[in-house]
């Protein structure tokens, strides 16, 4: 599995980066997000609720007042 992370601008339809967060791996996603890392396989919206421990696996700031911010598992 392949982990994304891709940023929009606010309100906008079109992401302006994806970064490959692949190497965090799946179970620390799935703990971040409440859920069995096998359960892993659509797009994940990331909140205020997650920035701090996002920063801390992966050493992204979360610029949450510019850009919205999605997980996205793609199978390899």
């Amino acid at each position: 599995m392949i982990f994304l992370v891709t940023r929009y601008p606010k309100d906008e339809d079109l992401p302006d980066s994806s970064t490959d967060v692949t190497a965090v791996g799946a179970e620390a996603f799935g703990e971040l997000l409440g859920m069995p890392a096998n359960q892993l396989a659509d797009v994940y919206p990331l909140t205020r609720e997650h920035a701090a421990r996002f920063q801390q696996l992966t050493g992204i700031t979360l610029d949450l007042e510019k850009y919205d911010y999605f997980l996205e598992p793609e199978a390899d």
